[in-house]
């Protein structure tokens, strides 16, 4: 035993069979503080300086560690890069899918890839199409409403609301809407079923509604809208609603009361047919007439 704790060991006993003697308490903190002041000695202190000689060189290995830190972060960057890319030629798809369907309109990427994402998606945590679909169902009701009322074959007897909602449903927007805008191909969303059961839409078509897919085209397709209303104005959403929208769902059984199927084809005949033109450009010659008039 060392000289530090053999004084640090008597302290001890000389505590143990005078705890109450002031005075060996004393002499006890006296040797304590010495024992520890040469332990201190003894050790070297973790604070002080290396000295040259112990200073650590950097060798060649050190060198390549040094560099493969630099290549990770290269990889990184890499990665970063090739992420960004990736998504900005998804974006681009995205924009030509709804560019084909509602030509000569142009979306904008960042539009495009918010109204195809669906909130289930990873890739929600970036924009979702949740936001859209709720002004564009506000859309899709006000101009349905605005129809019905104007129309010839409303009868007293007419339950508006109840028309509205089994005509806007939204099972009923995906299956006959979405599906026919094809939507499903390119849309972003996370199915809540097993895989296995998504292998069985071959053989029962049904399952498609069971795994959800109706339900997230309908919002999809309200969510169409609303960015069409959002970005290009209300005129135009009003003809999407009345060429592409209102005729398709007539066409299905049990959708739209059938005294309201003849308004309907009469109405998108005026606006050029069920592909008539999105853009109507002012007529100049009825502009001239009403400035003079005006005038």
């Amino acid at each position: 035993m060392c000289r530090p704790l053999r004084r640090l060991h008597a302290s001890f006993r000389v505590l143990n069979t005078s705890a109450t003697n002031p005075l060996a308490v004393c002499q006890r903190a006296q040797a304590n503080r010495r024992c520890i002041q040469a332990l201190a000695q003894k050790r070297p202190d973790v604070r002080t300086p290396l000295r040259a000689s112990q200073r650590q060189v950097v060798r060649p290995s050190d060198e390549g560690d040094l560099r493969l830190g630099d290549a990770s972060h290269e990889s990184l960057e890499h990665e970063e890069e090739s992420s960004s890319r990736k998504d900005a030629e998804q974006d681009s798809q995205f924009a030509e899918h709804l560019n084909g369907l509602f030509s000569p309109l142009q979306f904008p990427p960042e539009l495009s890839r918010r109204i195809l994402t669906h909130g289930s998606h990873p890739a929600a945590v970036h924009g979702h199409n949740a936001g859209l679909s709720f002004m564009g169902r506000r859309v899709l009701e006000t101009y349905l409403l605005l129809f019905l009322n104007s129309s010839r074959s409303l009868k007293h007897d007419h339950d508006l609301e109840h028309i509205a909602s089994r005509t806007l449903n939204t099972y009923v927007l995906g299956e006959h809407i979405g599906a026919h805008w094809g939507l499903g191909r390119m849309l972003r969303w996370t199915p809540t079923v097993p895989a296995e059961k998504l292998k069985m839409v071959e053989s029962d078509p049904s399952v498609l509604r069971n795994v959800g897919l109706y339900k997230v085209q309908g919002d999809t397709v309200a969510a169409v809208m609303g960015g069409i209303f959002q970005q290009f104005g209300g005129s135009v959403a009003h003809r999407i609603f009345h060429t592409r929208v209102l005729p398709h769902l007539a066409r299905q059984a049990d959708v739209l009361p059938t005294p309201f199927h003849g308004d309907v084809f009469a109405v998108a005949k005026r606006m050029g047919g069920v592909d008539g033109p999105l853009i109507v450009k002012p007529d100049a010659s009825k502009s001239t007439l009403r400035l003079s008039q005006t005038a």
